[in-house]
């Protein structure tokens, strides 16, 4: 790792957007919304993945960083994002629909492909493991280990859902699409945190609080949706 000149955190992240969007526009530019308003939409996202990444970290701090100084949390991304989608669907609310299921569905994949740099630099690390696949860090980034390697699984495990996701969303109907990525993408992160070293002494993480909304979003979601096809 320290043949980087730039940190492979920065290059994973970087990447995890261009990705991520790219397949956001595909999926938009399928269900014919206009190209512009995909732009608009990625822009409004961006800026508000970001901020919610900054924000969210300085809030868990005890506001202890400024938002200038603390790092990117990626539930706190996720709620930046989900937010731009409420925003930008009152925005175009024509395609609403369109944008939940298609920045949904890209949210495991956003997240996964990030998880490889916090996996190749330490952050985020896991609790001390000597098994199979334990991480060793040497470098200018991390010093320290064995650790379990919470950070790919949690790549694996995220990949896996955006499949899952993306195969739903090619078929017709695409109902509970967005609370089945919802709730398999909480019910992941939730059981990995377990897994993380800064859970170490807590019964509940902040993390693990937040999944849980997310969690009861999800199921809450498919009630209703299975209440209106009954209803029909």
């Amino acid at each position: 790792m320290n043949g980087f000149s730039i940190s492979p955190y920065a290059i994973t992240f970087a990447t995890a957007f261009v990705v991520s969007f790219a397949v956001v526009f595909w999926l938009l530019k399928k269900r014919g919304v206009p190209t512009n308003y995909i732009g608009y939409s990625m822009l409004l996202n961006l800026v508000l993945i970001l901020y919610g990444a900054k924000l969210f970290s300085v809030i868990t701090s005890g506001f202890q960083n400024s938002i200038f100084e603390a790092g990117f949390s990626s539930l706190g991304g996720a709620i930046g994002l989900l937010v731009g989608i409420f925003v930008f669907g009152k925005i175009y609310p024509e395609g609403s629909t369109s944008l939940w299921e298609a920045y949904v569905t890209v949210l495991p994949l956003l997240y996964g492909i990030s998880k490889i740099g916090c996996y190749l630099v330490g952050c985020c690390h896991g609790i001390s493991y000597e098994g199979p696949l334990a991480v060793v860090y040497d470098s200018d980034y991390m010093q320290g280990g064995p650790y379990f390697p919470v950070q790919l699984a949690e790549s694996i495990g995220f990949l896996g859902i955006f499949v899952v996701g993306l195969l739903i969303y090619l078929r017709s109907n695409r109902r509970n699409l967005v609370p089945v990525i919802m709730i398999l993408c909480a019910t992941t992160k939730f059981s990995l945190d377990f897994l993380r070293e800064e859970h170490l002494g807590k019964i509940v993480s902040v993390n693990q609080l937040v999944c849980i909304v997310f969690f009861f979003w999800g199921v809450i979601t498919l009630i209703k949706n299975k209440n209106k096809i009954h209803a029909v």
